[in-house]
């Protein structure tokens, strides 16, 4: 298994703890607490799961990293060290002239860091899951006994079970600004980030490691604001290259979670004079909180946004909808995406019994 498969993994976990919730009597004590533990057997195997994958992707990507660089060292003119023979065997070891304690402890630190961040959010997730359908079934329980609740009580505490976990059931994170993360989201942000920094840190520590100390930051556009400043600029990794700002290694891309920059190397001795002065000025003139896209660049990216927001707002109305629906709703985040986009008549009749639905839980 991948990191990508593993996400897949969490992105379905969802999906089957509301099939379990929902297949589920809630109103018999016996199968309430073995659906419960059934869930509880999933976080664990998660948590497993996270042990077997990220340790080995972490490694691939970091001299994957490593490679990279080589090959860009080549193609700047230089001689790396060691060639441009591959960092890992065809085996999956770590060749003895890369397995130096740099890169060594580079990858461990990154390891320890993802796995720390992932499961701490599985524990979080874990927890918030329990609390959602405990809180609810005591809920229920009681406005039942209360007389509050008639006619069919299990249908009545399925589905405000699992409409409960569907809002906050896999909470996993909570921003500064105090928005709540879902697993499935974080996991993902977390280790997509972690594997790009594992990345670019193998880049930066092979061209280190051949005294190339100059980088330039590069990537895709449009881009936000945050990176903007930082493209087409030569930094100095160490600060010994008098007229370039210093980045230190620890303040390189990713700069924000999914960011996309990378680095390439600079090699000033194959440049001419005026090159050199012009990439210098650009390096002093740079200024982390200055904004440097057009109106346009800034329109494209808030557009991309956009459609961003929108998919990811499609995704948790999918979960509400299935929480709620259960089988009447789209087997598939596609089905429900190409169904809602054409507002078919299909969507407005799931639409409409969607809300009536919500209406009698809440009424």
């Amino acid at each position: 298994m991948k990191s990508e498969q593993l996400i897949e993994v969490i992105k379905t976990m969802r999906i089957e703890i509301l099939d379990k919730l929902l297949n589920t009597d809630l109103l018999n004590e016996e199968q309430a607490n073995r659906a419960l533990a059934t869930i509880n057997d999933m976080f664990k195997r998660l948590d497993l799961d996270i042990d077997d994958v990220i340790p080995q992707d972490i490694l691939f990507s970091y001299f994957g990293g490593v490679d990279e660089g080589s090959k860009a060292l080549v193609d700047a003119g230089i001689d790396p060290k060691y060639g441009v023979s591959a960092s890992i065997s065809s085996g999956g070891e770590v060749t003895s002239a890369f397995a130096t304690h740099v890169h060594m402890q580079a990858v461990a630190e990154l390891t320890d860091n993802t796995m720390m961040d992932l499961k701490a959010a599985i524990r979080t997730a874990r927890n918030s899951a329990n609390k959602a359908i405990g809180n609810v079934l005591d809920s229920v329980k009681s406005d039942i006994q209360s007389g509050i609740i008639s006619g069919n009580p299990r249908k009545e505490i399925t589905k405000r079970v699992a409409e409960s976990f569907a809002k906050q059931g896999m909470h996993a994170f909570t921003t500064i600004n105090g928005k709540s993360l879902p697993l499935d989201f974080y996991s993902q942000v977390v280790t997509r980030t972690n594997m790009k920094m594992a990345n670019t840190q193998g880049v930066i520590n092979r061209y280190q490691e051949n005294d190339v100390e100059l980088i330039k930051i590069t990537g895709n556009t449009p881009t936000c604001e945050e990176c903007a400043p930082y493209r087409d600029i030569v930094f100095s990794l160490t600060g010994e290259t008098e007229g370039f700002t210093q980045l230190g290694a620890d303040e390189t891309p990713p700069f924000h979670p999914n960011c996309h920059c990378s680095v390439i190397a600079y090699v000033d001795q194959y440049k001419d004079g005026i090159e050199i002065n012009k990439e210098k000025q650009k390096s002093m003139d740079f200024d982390p909180n200055k904004d440097t896209r057009s109106e346009e660049h800034k329109q494209a990216y808030a557009d991309k946004q956009k459609n961003n927001r929108k998919r990811n707002e499609e995704k948790k109305q999918y979960a509400r909808y299935k929480a709620v629906l259960g089988d009447d709703a789209p087997k598939t985040l596609g089905g429900f995406r190409r169904s809602k986009r054409s507002n078919s008549d299909n969507f407005k009749k799931m639409q409409s019994k969607y809300r009536s639905e919500v209406q009698k839980m809440s009424g």
